[in-house]
C-alpha cells in the first residue's frame, strides 16, 4: 500500500450487514471471478486522478479486504479499516484516514456494492464538483413512484423531477469535513449532510449500469452487466459450445386516425393524428420488441401479447420491450444493440429521435450509446407517402448470458 498523486481521495464504503443477501456478504462475493469491491477498487487504481484509496469493511471482513486489495496489488489503498455502526460513521473514519495522508482537494464516497462505476463518470462528477462544490451520480427515476403509509397509496408525486441516487459522490474535502462535523441524525448518503448544512449539491449524470448489489437477484443482475460489458462474454448455452450474438429483425406499421398526440418511441408528439391499434400504437416499440423475441427464438409480438386480448387495449407499449427483454433473459440473451428505422412521411420527427433513443435505452436497460434510432420517409410513395400511416422496422442484437 502507497500514497499516489492526485487531486481526489477516495473512501469506498463496505461496511454493510448484507442483511437482505441470505448470508452471502455482497463485499465480497465474487463477480466475474474477483471480490465486487475489486471492481470499483480498479477503476481508482488506474484513475490519474486519484491519490489514495481507503477501504472501510466490517470488522468481520477485514481479513478478506486486505486479500481483495492484495491480490489485486491496489497500491493506492492506503488503509483497510473497519467500519462504525451507521454508514455516516465509517465514511467519517475513512476521512479520518485519509487526512492522516493530507488534504485532497475533493474526496469521493463511493459504495463498494458498486461494482461499475468507471473513468468517465468520476471525470464527469469531478467537473461538476469544481464548479459546485459538490456532485452526485444520479439517473432519472423511470418508475412511477408511489406514497403509501400502511401500504395504502396517498399520493403520486410527479417523477418529471425526481433522480435516482447512486455513487460515487464527490466533495470539495472541506465541505464534506464541515458536513460531518456538523451532523448528529442518521441519513442515507452524504449529500443530505451538505444538503441540511445549506449547502449546494448538484447531479451527473451517473449510468443504468451503476447498480448497488443489496440481493442476490442484484448479483445475478451484476453478472449478466458483467459479461455484456466484456468484449466476448462467454456463456454456457447448454450445449458443448458457447453461441455467438444472435440477430432478430422487427416491422410494424398502424394507420393514422384523427386524434392526437402521436405517440411514438415512448414520446408524446404535438400532431393531430394518432396511431391506430389495439395498445396504443407505437410503432417504433413494437418493432423493436418484435426484434427482442425474434432474435431470442422467443416467437412473435401477436402471439405473445394478441390483439384479441382485452389486457392490451391501450397498453403502454413500453411494457412490450421490457417483457420482451425479460423473456430473453429468462432464455439466457442480453440486449447488446438496438438500431431501428422510423419511416414516416409527416410529422418531421427527426428532433424527437434523441428523447426516442433515451426511452427505449431506460425501458431495455442499457446505455443510451447502444440504441439508434433513425428517421426517414418514402418520398411521398405509397400509403405512407400520402400521410396515411407509419411504419417502423428495428434489429436487435442480443449476446449470450451466463446461465
Amino acid at each position: 500500500m502507497s500514497e499516489s498523486q492526485g487531486r481526489l481521495g477516495v473512501i469506498v464504503v463496505a461496511a454493510g450487514r448484507s442483511s437482505r443477501m441470505q448470508g452471502v456478504d455482497k463485499q465480497v462475493a465474487l463477480l466475474g471471478g474477483e471480490p465486487v469491491i475489486s471492481h470499483s477498487l480498479r477503476v481508482f487504481e488506474e484513475s490519474n486522478e486519484v491519490g489514495s484509496v481507503v477501504l472501510v469493511m466490517s470488522a468481520d471482513n477485514l481479513d478478506e479486504g486486505n486479500q481483495a486489495v492484495e491480490s489485486g496489488d491496489f497500491t493506492k489503498v492506503i488503509g483497510v479499516v473497519a467500519g462504525g455502526e451507521r454508514r455516516q460513521d465509517s465514511v467519517k473514519i475513512g476521512l479520518d484516514v485519509l487526512s492522516e495522508k493530507g488534504i485532497f482537494e475533493f474526496t469521493a464516497v463511493h459504495d463498494g456494492a458498486r461494482p461499475f462505476v468507471d473513468e468517465e463518470m468520476l471525470d464527469r462528477g469531478l467537473s461538476v464538483a469544481a464548479k459546485v462544490g459538490s456532485a452526485i451520480a444520479a439517473v432519472p427515476v423511470k418508475d412511477t413512484i408511489k406514497i403509501a403509509p400502511h401500504r395504502v397509496v396517498t399520493d403520486t408525486p410527479d417523477r418529471s423531477g425526481m433522480w435516482a441516487v447512486q455513487t460515487p459522490q464527490i466533495f470539495r474535502s472541506d465541505i464534506l469535513k464541515t458536513a460531518h462535523e456538523m451532523t448528529t441524525e442518521d441519513v442515507t448518503d452524504d449529500a443530505s449532510m451538505v444538503e441540511a448544512a445549506g449547502g449546494l449539491v448538484a447531479i451527473f449524470d451517473g449510468s443504468n449500469d451503476n447498480i448497488k448489489i443489496t440481493t442476490p437477484e442484484d448479483l445475478e443482475l451484476a453478472a449478466l452487466i458483467h459479461n455484456r460489458r466484456q468484449d466476448c462474454p462467454q456463456a454456457n448455452s447448454g450445449s458443448s459450445e458457447n453461441e455467438g450474438s444472435r440477430f432478430g429483425i422487427g416491422f410494424d406499421g398502424h394507420g393514422l386516425v384523427e386524434g392526437g398526440p402521436l405517440r411514438l418511441g415512448g414520446v408524446e408528439i404535438d400532431f393531430e393524428f394518432e396511431l391506430s391499434g389495439h395498445s396504443d400504437g407505437d410503432v417504433l416499440m413494437h418493432a423493436i420488441a418484435s426484434a427482442i423475441l425474434g432474435a431470442a427464438g422467443l416467437g412473435d409480438l401477436g402471439g405473445r401479447f394478441p390483439s384479441s386480448d382485452d389486457r392490451y387495449a391501450g397498453f403502454d407499449s413500453a411494457q412490450f420491450i421490457a417483457e420482451s427483454s425479460r423473456l430473453a433473459r429468462e432464455a439466457g440473451w442480453m440486449v447488446a444493440h438496438v438500431d431501428a428505422t422510423v419511416i414516416a412521411q409527416r410529422p418531421r420527427l427527426a428532433a424527437h429521435a434523441p428523447a426516442m433513443q433515451r426511452n427505449i435505452a431506460v425501458i431495455g436497460g442499457l446505455e443510451n450509446s447502444t440504441v439508434n434510432v433513425k428517421i426517414t420517409s418514402t418520398d411521398h410513395v405509397g400509403a405512407i407517402g400520402a400521410g396515411e400511416g407509419i411504419a417502423a422496422q428495428a434489429v436487435a442484437t442480443l449476446t449470450p448470458t451466463s446461465k
